[in-house]
């Protein structure tokens, strides 16, 4: 008796699959008389998967690859696949090509951040800043040649004159370098993490009470507010040159502030748009004391209207500059020792000054009290506008070693082994 014929393999609809020596399924396609491969071939899996009694095998795959191929094909998504490697090669010999400066400034003008936006005027202008500063020197550089040796030698030499910029600079690079890494233009980022601290040596701080007080007696009456704004409120220079009458809202006895705009000189103008970080548009409550200066100021300084500036500028300029609030600070800062002459010229002018106390550590004097005051993280977190824990971390620290410091202060026992109780006195 004759044996029966073997069932004969339906042919495929489109496309082609055959099944190879080493027992893989290998899938082929005709565009245009061109045939082509599929990048890899397919096998069968070993068991079925979870809940299926099949096994998947590599002819399945095969001809779901072929599927898939098939509507990219109708939908015109599909690309001639030697036409896609080629232009990989093209741009990757292209990208290793590439200079570090002309990478940078399309990093920068790239940069998104996680939510999607763009960076914002100020820190894309610092950042060409540093570009054509510090990191200058690998410009011309390809990137795979800026190796870590090579970037210790320039922190090196760089930390020495601007150890602040240093550090700025070398977290900037290794940004840079690390979206180079994700591209595949260099192997691995060059640029060590230890790099990218700022050390600089100098203390600063908040000041204290008494010193603050003293700056409140000192300064310009016209600035009395903003000290306050920032000491009282933690308000950035950018946030409180930017608001409006219609900002200070009385409710009871005190006043509360609406932060949602601040004010930049960024390339030669004026740009205003919203704080630093979306956690910085916030509702600050001054203490209820307060409300007797604030009050003051408005009625001295500030015109009727809703869009009157709280700080008005004097001149032409649209808001008060940083210079304009630095002729009236540094002297105040003097008065309260804060501001030291560290150099004369041979004429007895001061050449070089230490800044013992900058306008921004007015609002880590904020922080502190309010940290001090019983405020959870979350709570100074909100208050000051901060997006991460980092700095409401190290204020919370500061209020705990207050607290230390106070701790320390109390008198410890002295022991002894006689008594010193007095005698219980009889009652009369």
């Amino acid at each position: 008796m004759a044996e029966p014929a073997k069932a004969r393999r339906k042919p495929e609809s489109w496309g082609a699959i055959r099944r190879l020596p080493s027992g893989r399924y290998q899938a082929t396609y005709v565009v245009d008389g061109e045939r082509f491969k599929a990048p890899h071939t397919f096998s069968d899996d070993a068991k079925p998967l979870p809940g299926k009694t099949r096994v998947v095998t590599g002819e399945d795959k095969a001809r779901d690859w072929l599927r898939g191929i098939r509507v990219d094909i109708e939908r015109s998504q599909w690309e001639n696949p030697y036409e896609v490697a080629r232009r990989q090669a093209e741009e990757e010999k292209t990208a290793h090509a590439e200079t570090f400066g002309e990478y940078a400034a399309a990093w920068v003008e790239q940069r998104r951040s996680g939510k999607g936006d763009a960076l914002r005027p100020k820190t894309a202008t610092e950042y060409r800043r540093q570009l054509s500063r510090g990191l200058a020197e690998f410009s011309s550089d390809r990137l795979p040649a800026i190796t870590p040796a090579r970037v210790r030698a320039w922190h090196a030499t760089r930390a020495g004159v601007a150890p602040t910029a240093a550090g700025a600079e070398a977290r900037l690079l290794r940004a840079i370098m690390n979206t180079a890494a994700l591209d595949g233009i260099v192997d691995r980022n060059p640029v060590p993490t230890n790099l990218t601290r700022t050390t600089t040596g100098k203390a600063h701080r908040p000041p204290t009470q008494a010193e603050l007080n003293v700056i409140l007696g000192v300064i310009e009456s016209r600035y009395v507010l903003a000290v306050l704004l920032s000491a009282y409120g933690g308000l950035r220079l950018s946030e409180w040159r930017a608001l409006r009458r219609k900002d200070l809202i009385k409710d009871g006895d005190r006043y509360l502030l609406n932060i949602e705009r601040q004010a930049q000189y960024i390339g030669g103008s004026w740009v205003v748009g919203p704080p630093k970080s979306a956690e910085g548009v916030r509702v600050v409550s001054l203490p209820a004391w307060a409300s007797k200066d604030v009050s003051a100021h408005l009625a001295a300084h500030v015109g009727p209207f809703p869009d009157d500036l709280v700080f008005a500028p004097q001149g032409r300029s649209e808001f008060i500059h940083d210079s304009a609030f630095r002729d009236a600070w540094n002297p105040a800062r003097e008065a309260a020792g804060l501001r030291l002459a560290t150099k004369h010229d041979k004429n007895g002018n001061v050449i070089a000054w230490e800044n013992v106390v900058r306008e921004h550590d007015l609002r880590g004097f904020a922080g502190t009290l309010h940290a001090q005051s019983g405020a959870t993280q979350k709570e100074t977190m909100a208050f000051l506008g901060h997006s991460t824990t980092q700095a409401a971390m190290a204020y919370q620290h500061a209020a705990e070693d207050r607290l230390r410091e106070i701790a320390d202060r109390m008198p410890a026992p002295t022991p002894t082994t006689k008594p010193t109780a007095s005698p219980i006195r009889k009652r009369q």
